[in-house]
Formats: structure tokens, C-alpha cells, sequence
């Protein structure tokens, strides 16, 4: 039986993660099948890496038949409509659980590992926070990836679905900001062969990190702490 892996990208968020395993991980645990958490810890001296660590937790399984969840540790699902959203079988589709208003791929998302090679992953490269998930938006959208979409972080509901914790903050501003949102922009402009040069300039295929620690935390969580 495929399995149901949550990616939770991490560093700093010691209260956010504690509310998440003593809230949340016990109704995952009745709404998923075949359930495993793998928390990703980075360690310091370096800046925020989101869509690195997710990269990370993909190839700690390296399994292209899973199903995994990149999971925002400030974001929690408390609907049951929800909470079952986690289990759904989503193919070869990308599932927006709790996601941007924006044309992203970030927050909340579901995918099958076979997709996610696809793709080539997250870039590496964005260090601090934002705009990795665009830059997957247009990773999905050059391979023809159809997006599947529960909620938006504009529904005027989303507070009986999901409960967030104000994290900004707590952001590390991008000294780069506004170039990744040109880089973001030009992709659609670029040729088709430039394109894919462009996304395998940095992704699962030339990864690289070491593992630090492993820790299990109950039978469902385990912790591993990374260098990048």
C-alpha cells in the first residue's frame, strides 16, 4: 500500500509545532491511511530554505508511488472536509489543500512522488522566504501538470477549515525579492528548451544536504535535522 507522507519544513517554530502534534497529527492519524510525519529540521547558520528541505524530505523516501504532503507547521486543518482533503488520491494532479490566492503551489499541497520527480522537485536556490512556490507553479505548468484546488487563503470561510497562527513576523525578508518575481515572470517568456535548462539548473537532480540527527518521535513522527 502507497503511502500518505507529510513534509513539514522546519526551523524555529518550537509553539507552532507542539500545537501541531497535540492537536492536529490525532485527527490526521483517523483520516489518513497508512500515515507517516517526517518533520525537517534545519539547522542554523544559513537561511530559511523551504523548498530545499522539501526536497530533503523527498528523497529520504525516494519512493515515486507515495503520495506526499508539503504541510506549513502554521497551518492546521480543523474541518472535517478538511482534514479529509489529506487522504484524497490525487493521481497525476496536484492538489492545492490550503494554498495562495496567487498562481502558487505553496502552503498546503498534495502530490505523487512520480509527479514530483517530474518536475524535478523545488529549486534549491531560494534562500529566505518566498516565491519557491511560484517557481513550482511553473515547473508544474511547463510539464502540463493539472492543479486541483480545495481552498484558497481568500475564502472569506477558510478560519472554519483552517486555523493559522500570525507568523510574519517571524519571515526573513528577501534581499532578492523582486528578482525571483522577475525569474517568475521571463519563465513564460523563455523558449521551450530554456525552460527545462531552467529547471534543471537546481532541483532533486543535483541536490545536496547531510543528515545531522533522526529522531522518532511516536510512531507516526520522526525528526530529522539537516545541513544544507
Amino acid at each position: 500500500m502507497n503511502k500518505n507522507i507529510i513534509l513539514i519544513p522546519y526551523r524555529k517554530r518550537k509553539e507552532h509545532l507542539k500545537y501541531f502534534i497535540e492537536n492536529t497529527v490525532p485527527k490526521l492519524i483517523e483520516k489518513i491511511d497508512n500515515l507517516e510525519i517526517l518533520i525537517v529540521k534545519q539547522c542554523n547558520g544559513k537561511k530559511f530554505n523551504r523548498g530545499k528541505l522539501m526536497n530533503v524530505g523527498y528523497k529520504y523516501y525516494d519512493n515515486s508511488n507515495n503520495f506526499y504532503i508539503t504541510q506549513d507547521v502554521d497551518i492546521n486543518p480543523i474541518h472535517n472536509s478538511s482534514l479529509t482533503q489529506y487522504n484524497r488520491n490525487v493521481g497525476d494532479c496536484i492538489l492545492r489543500i490550503f494554498s495562495s490566492k496567487f498562481d502558487t503551489l505553496g502552503g498546503i499541497i498534495k502530490f505523487k512522488g512520480s509527479t514530483f520527480e517530474k518536475i524535478n522537485g523545488f529549486t534549491n536556490n531560494y534562500w529566505g522566504w518566498g516565491l519557491e512556490d511560484r517557481n513550482l507553479r511553473n515547473r508544474a505548468r511547463y510539464y502540463g501538470i493539472n492543479i486541483l484546488t480545495y481552498m484558497l487563503d481568500k475564502c472569506k470561510t477558510r478560519n472554519l477549515y483552517f486555523k493559522e497562527f500570525d507568523d510574519v513576523k517571524d519571515r526573513t525578508p528577501l534581499n532578492n525579492k523582486q528578482l525571483r518575481k522577475l525569474n517568475y515572470k521571463l519563465f513564460n517568456l523563455m523558449s521551450k528548451e530554456k525552460r527545462l535548462e531552467y529547471i534543471y539548473e537546481s532541483g532533486l537532480n543535483n541536490l545536496e544536504y547531510k543528515i545531522l540527527k533522526e529522531k522518532r518521535i511516536n510512531e507516526y513522527i520522526k525528526k530529522i535535522t539537516v545541513e544544507i
